[in-house]
């Protein structure tokens, strides 16, 4: 079976365990997300939008953490 996605491996096979972080796909600003929670914070971890100006946004860059998610 071949499967053609964006997504990255980690969110396709999830690994199993205690410090496996949690991983999802959210709309921030109107902008999908992939975010991770770690704990009580949330990090956007990848931008999942193919429109070009999604990328620009100051507010919704790779590595920032979230609040109030």
């Amino acid at each position: 079976m071949t499967w053609y996605t964006m997504q990255p491996y980690e969110l396709m096979f999830p690994e199993e365990g205690n410090n496996a972080a949690m991983q999802n796909v959210i709309l921030y600003n109107d902008v999908p997300v992939l975010v991770e929670r770690v704990g009580d914070e949330t990090r956007i971890v990848q931008i999942m939008s193919t429109d070009p100006s999604h990328y620009l946004l100051e507010d919704c860059q790779p590595g920032m953490t979230l609040r109030n998610f």
